[in-house]
């Protein structure tokens, strides 16, 4: 039997925040280098993020302390299906501790729009349809959600971006409604 008191478990959370943070900070001078030889204005549209044909894996990751915690974690594959628009998918799970404890499973596509606004820096804006289930013993709830957010992305190296945004989430049957700021990682690759 597995030890699941918040105690345990805040070791491999740091554990995973820490592996995160060292694969964001580590220096990437090389492949940034070589991405400013042969990226910008000049390079052709598949060299760049959000060309037609690229595939782009990205992840949300979360993790709240309040009078308990919860741990959010989203990741996520979108496809260019023309230069800069994309249409995705998402599927996540969110696990909020406490008596009872709380876990939601949601499923969603989504249609996005890259804005490159300088060389290294640019805003995916992305709007999607989620179905969530989330289960509190004895009870469950299924609902439908509209999420809008708009990821400011900083290219870090080629194929490689951290976000930063805003996001805002309604209850399509009219019920409770969300927002905040969103983190999000990831990389690309393509065109297939």
């Amino acid at each position: 039997m597995h030890d699941t008191s918040p105690r345990a478990l805040r070791r491999p959370l740091a554990l995973l925040a820490a592996g995160l943070l060292s694969a964001i900070l580590t220096p990437a001078a090389p492949a940034a280098a070589q991405w400013l030889e042969g990226g910008g204005p000049n390079a052709p549209a598949t060299a760049t993020f959000g060309g037609a044909g690229q595939i782009a894996i990205s992840g949300d990751l979360e993790a709240h302390l309040r009078s308990g915690w919860e741990l959010r974690i989203h990741p996520a594959a979108d496809y260019f299906i023309i230069h800069n628009l994309s249409l995705g998918g998402v599927l996540g799970l969110t696990y909020t501790s406490g008596e009872p404890s709380t876990t939601t499973v949601d499923l969603g596509a989504r249609v996005g729009y890259n804005l490159a606004i300088a060389e290294q820096i640019g805003i995916w804006p992305r709007v999607g349809l989620f179905y969530a289930h989330t289960s509190r013993h004895p009870d469950s709830s299924s609902t439908a959600v509209l999420r809008l957010d708009a990821a400011f992305l900083y290219h870090l190296a080629p194929h490689l971006f951290v976000g930063l945004g805003p996001y805002f989430t309604q209850d399509i049957d009219g019920g409770g409604h969300g927002y905040g700021i969103d983190s999000t990682v990831g990389g690309w690759f393509g065109p297939l």
